[in-house]
């Protein structure tokens, strides 16, 4: 339950968004006016270092990064496209809004859900336009190559077109939920529940419940006694085990970033893929069927954290490393390993160095806090 239904069911609850995205994508595209829209970027792609084709891989990298990466064979020049391989996870994908979905509206006012989610997106882009021109100018230096294309020609989509281009590329996402994603889940819900706590304490609270039991008090104070005694039970388990003691190893790294060991476990899931964060911290509060709308697990997080650690949250997941199945098409795409590693380990420490700045600043002027 906990290990299989809600950890893939936690991101295939989100498809149904991740399909709009894709039709709106292949609109654009079908009808022609995608190629124009690069041709109109141009100007603006070459002053940050890009190719005006460089646009559209961007744009896609919203729906997912998989397909925008695969989308950077169509620039020719190899220097631009080794850029736009590398700064593409920068565009916040479909994968990170159940994260931004959980976290908004546990922390924020609705009145501020609208620009919580504006700001981490614009983060993204600006930081994407920011690597993009140190990459120009350290790695990949040289001239860009000048925009050659030729506009086809304006047409109405048909509907069978559209659906093929939104199918294609929402079958990449629902793919990776039925395989990456599913054992995962599975080998991190076992990390979780596993040794398990030893007898001599299950026996203790076993025996603080029978003592709550027989006190003089009203069945409230008992069930809030109880429920105590529960969470007490289970954050002992959950210290226990293979993935807490690995989350407390890595404490020291994450506790500048304002997080604790619980988030450094769900981290662990979110580096295989995004999308597995909001099930991971279901699981490490032991909340049941837990998704980006879970009520429950809000509260657990608002009770747990601030409003500045939460922002800590979505920035951190938004600058690191993509799924590792970003990594494998990063790979595949460049025929190197060297720069799918280089992404991998530039990006999470891009995300460590400006986490711990936010949460520093943010806590020495008791913002969100």
């Amino acid at each position: 339950m906990d290990g299989i239904i809600a950890g893939v069911g936690g991101v295939l609850i989100f498809t149904p968004n991740i399909l709009l995205l894709f039709i709106a994508i292949a609109i654009l595209e079908d009808s022609g006016y995608m190629a124009r829209a690069a041709f109109i970027m141009d100007r603006l792609m070459h002053k940050i270092g890009l190719h005006g084709k460089s646009f559209i891989p961007m744009l896609i990298g919203f729906g997912c990064s998989i397909p925008a990466i695969m989308a950077t064979r169509t620039i020719e020049n190899e220097r631009d496209r080794l850029t736009t391989m590398l700064v593409v996870p920068l565009m916040s994908c479909g994968a990170r809004l159940p994260i931004y979905a959980l976290i908004i509206p546990a922390f924020f006012p609705e009145t501020l859900h609208a620009p919580m989610l504006w700001i981490i997106y614009i983060i993204g882009i600006v930081l994407a336009i920011i690597a993009a021109k140190v990459l120009r100018s350290t790695l990949f230096k040289g001239e860009t190559v000048p925009f050659v294309m030729e506009l086809p020609p304006y047409r109405m989509p048909t509907i069978k077109g559209v659906l093929i281009h939104m199918w294609e590329r929402c079958w990449l996402y629902i793919k990776k939920a039925g395989t990456i994603i599913l054992v995962i889940s599975i080998v991190l819900w076992a990390m979780i529940a596993y040794p398990g706590l030893p007898e001599e304490d299950t026996a203790r609270f076993e025996g603080d419940r029978i003592a709550v039991e027989a006190l003089d008090i009203t069945d409230e104070e008992k069930a809030e006694s109880l429920e105590a005694i529960d969470f007490e039970e289970e954050e002992a388990a959950l210290t226990h085990s293979i993935a807490g003691r690995i989350g407390h190893g890595l404490e020291p790294i994450l506790r500048p970033m304002g997080f604790d060991w619980k988030i450094g476990t769900a981290l662990i899931g979110a580096f295989a893929a995004k999308e597995v964060f909001v099930a991971q911290m279901g699981i490490v509060y032991s909340v049941g069927e837990a998704d980006e709308e879970s009520e429950t697990l809000r509260e657990k997080l608002q009770s747990h954290y601030n409003p500045l650690i939460g922002f800590c949250i979505m920035l951190f997941c938004l600058v690191s490393a993509p799924c590792m199945a970003t990594i494998a098409i990063t790979k595949r795409e460049s025929n190197s390993w060297k720069w799918a590693l280089f992404q991998l380990f530039a990006l999470t420490a891009l995300a460590w160095v400006l986490t711990v700045v936010v949460y520093q600043v943010g806590s020495l002027l008791g913002i969100g806090t």
